[in-house]
């Protein structure tokens, strides 16, 4: 069941978790938040192998920690 006005209900929770993105999470069908999951996985796994290709430092302020 949905409510008719979604503006009257709050967009977090008392300990400050976002309530609209566990909405919107629950509005799609399992295989959407399966994509959806997946597309994520995919992004931080493209993202360690840049990083890891480029070596960057460990400490950006640091540059001299870079792996050798």
């Amino acid at each position: 069941m949905r409510d008719a006005d979604d503006s009257t209900r709050p967009a977090y929770s008392e300990d400050g978790v976002d309530l609209t993105l566990i909405r919107w999470m629950l509005s799609l069908t399992p295989a959407e938040r399966l994509a959806t999951l997946q597309q994520c996985v995919d992004s931080v796994l493209r993202v360690r192998a840049w990083n890891s290709e480029t070596r960057l430092p460990a400490n950006p302020a640091n540059p001299d920690t870079a792996p050798h």
